[in-house]
């Protein structure tokens, strides 16, 4: 098995390691179809999938994207009940982005066909008329009763930037140095358009990130931190999403314990394969952040002063630290008991599954008993880029402005 890493922090440390890290308008229907594209089907199935890849950055260079559509191939060429299927939209360097699906090809393998090949325009994949049009193109092509969402890329979550540099820029999603910040992703979105979005990318397990796609999906699944850019097992995870009721806590243990069991990883020591187990993960029930954030916005109108954030479990490897553990910062800053027990059980509600090694590449050490599985910001410890953007969030002026 070829291990892959999204941790760009981890190039300077660990020089064995060939690559650490993730983490236009409307084109027209009728412009947008390949003349080469197999015929689809419309008939109605049960649940359609589709992965959003953007595989134009260092992923895709190192063939992370290649590995990932390998398992999916895998998955589909065992697939056989017929009920569910598997979209994919792939963007790489110097090729149009093309919307295929895979599927079994009823001889025990599969197969791929061409639904839609996109203009490749500058940025596309990350504007919110690109991601819409994807969105609305799998919906026509594949409808189904219900639908789910994977976002494949790097991303710093909803940050504008991991340091003071605004050379560092992600958000979700990197396409030729373009990126797409969350509340673009969330508008590009219909409402209610997922019953669930499972983001395999960096730093996208934040509170922040999370409401502000509550009203697009009814379960989010997300890491605070940086993950190994092998990403998710594909091939293990695609049958969970194509149970009944998706599987959506079978498919995150499969997750976190592919990493937690890791055993090798070809050319590596065993001294650097214990390094790539770890990774943290939370699944999260959407139709309980309102209330939740109903309650956090009470404490935050009385909060107390935090004299010293270096007891708070952070999820940022590097300087500065700005995406803290948001139970344990909430429950610090929250002056009335009442009001602490009553969001300690929402949050527990909320998060529905949550798992953490216990340390992150042997860089940062993740206490269990204050990991809730979401991130938070705190106000004034980040850049100006963040600061200012961060005052546009949804969860800052539903729960933070006061």
């Amino acid at each position: 098995m070829t291990m892959k890493d999204r941790l760009t922090t981890m190039l300077a440390l660990l020089l064995l390691l060939p690559l650490m890290a993730a983490c236009g308008g409307d084109d027209g229907l009728d412009e947008l179809l390949d003349s080469g594209s197999a015929s689809e089907s419309t008939e109605q199935c049960k649940r359609t999938v589709l992965v959003y890849m953007v595989a134009s950055n260092s992923l895709g260079s190192y063939g992370y994207d290649s590995d990932d559509i390998a398992e999916m191939k895998q998955a589909m060429s065992e697939y056989t009940a017929g009920e569910c299927r598997l979209l994919l939209y792939h963007a790489v360097y110097n090729s149009a982005p093309t919307l295929t699906e895979i599927k079994n090809d009823g001889a025990g393998s599969y197969q791929t066909d061409t639904l839609v090949t996109y203009p490749s325009t500058s940025q596309a994949s990350v504007t919110r008329d690109r991601v819409s049009q994807v969105i609305a193109d799998a919906m026509e092509y594949a409808p189904a009763e219900d639908y789910g969402l994977i976002l494949w890329s790097h991303a710093t979550g909803w940050a504008r930037s991991l340091t003071k540099s605004v050379a560092t820029i992600r958000d979700f999603g990197e396409d030729s140095g373009a990126t797409m910040p969350i509340d673009s992703l969330a508008d590009a979105i219909p409402d209610n358009a997922f019953s669930f979005i499972y983001a395999d990318a960096c730093y996208m397990g934040s509170i922040e990130v999370a409401y502000q796609l509550h009203g697009k999906t009814g379960y989010f699944i997300g890491s605070p931190t940086e993950i190994p850019a092998y990403g998710m097992p594909y091939d293990q995870n695609i049958p969970c999403f194509f149970e009944d009721e998706p599987n959506l806590t079978q498919a995150c243990e499969n997750t976190y314990t592919f990493y937690r069991d890791l055993e090798s990883i070809d050319g590596l020591s065993e001294e650097y394969v214990a390094l790539y187990r770890s990774i943290t993960i939370s699944l999260v029930d959407c139709s309980m952040l309102e209330e939740l954030a109903s309650v956090c916005h009470q404490i935050h109108a009385t909060a107390q002063a935090v004299t010293s954030l270096s007891s708070i479990q952070h999820y940022h490897l590097t300087n500065p630290h700005f995406l803290y553990d948001f139970k344990q910062y909430t429950d610090l800053i929250s002056s009335d008991d009442t009001l602490t027990a009553t969001f300690d059980s929402l949050l527990e509600q909320t998060v529905t599954y949550k798992a953490c090694t216990t340390s992150l590449f042997g860089l940062l050490t993740i206490d269990e008993d204050n990991y809730s599985g979401l991130s938070t910001y705190i106000m004034g410890t980040g850049s100006d880029t963040n600061e200012e953007y961060y005052t546009t969030l949804d969860w800052y002026n539903d729960v933070i402005a006061q």
